[in-house]
């Protein structure tokens, strides 16, 4: 099973806002994650990057 982190990225840090994420929808700018129990949030942005080995998602508010 693959669950990766997903960050939130800005010009300063990076912030994790979900831990365990288990499927990633998009449409459009809004970007659906919903974590390995169901919980679900929904962000405004860009994917920048998905890094499988670290098992990491970095996401570009906007």
């Amino acid at each position: 099973m693959c669950l990766s982190n997903v960050f939130l990225v800005s010009d300063e840090d990076e912030t994790l806002v979900l831990e365990y994420a288990s499927s990633v929808d998009v449409d459009g700018d809004q970007i659906k994650l919903t974590d390995v129990i169901g919980q679900e949030i929904t962000l405004t942005g860009t994917i920048l990057s998905v890094d499988l080995i670290k098992n990491q998602i970095k996401v570009k508010a906007g």
